[in-house]
């Protein structure tokens, strides 16, 4: 069984405080785990969510909240803002402006504090070219898109001139992974 770590919850929650305010969050949680009692009440960095939860809370944190939104693209500012939060935070000082292909070759690192199972595999295909592939994990557009838009993000931290990515396979096109090409010139 595919499980999220709380950490992943975590940031989520600190990203729609900072966003919405303490009382929306509050409000929204409340209504999510009476509709949904399986969800755990308590949630540590190192708790384990059943994935299905976790994305059923994914899904109607973005409808209650974020309702004028795609959801891939809100999925996407969830990890751009994820990687903004993780550089100002457990990321900061460990990668300098410019050190694209180092971060990219770390970002399986930050996949696995996240989900127990599934893979990000990063790999260099040519000089200033990486590949990020997701595998494993359910084929939902949070997976797709948080990751991504986390490993864009991390890139604009970064000043990375080119830090859209080219996207090659893709869960929404029926693919079984994702695969999207970073620049690192």
């Amino acid at each position: 069984m595919f499980q999220v770590r709380g950490v992943a919850f975590l940031a989520r929650q600190s990203m729609v405080v900072a966003d919405r305010g303490q009382a929306a969050w509050d409000e929204f949680l409340a209504r999510f785990r009476n509709a949904d009692p399986t969800f755990p009440t308590q949630v540590f960095p190192v708790s384990l969510i059943p994935g299905e939860a976790f994305i059923r809370l994914n899904e109607r944190l973005a409808q209650a909240l974020y309702p004028k939104e795609i959801p891939s693209e809100h999925y996407w500012q969830v990890g751009v803002k994820s990687a903004e939060f993780a550089f100002a935070h457990q990321l900061r000082g460990l990668f300098a402006p410019g050190e694209l292909a180092r971060f990219l070759a770390f970002t399986p690192r930050v996949f696995r504090n996240y989900f127990d199972s599934g893979e990000l595999a990063a790999q260099a295909v040519g000089p200033t070219t990486w590949e990020l592939r997701i595998t494993g994990t359910p084929r939902h557009p949070y997976f797709e898109y948080s990751v991504m838009g986390f490993g864009s993000g991390a890139l604009r931290v970064l000043q990375a001139a080119h830090p859209e990515p080219e996207r090659l396979k893709q869960f929404e096109r029926g693919d079984d992974e994702v695969v999207y090409r970073f620049r690192t010139d």
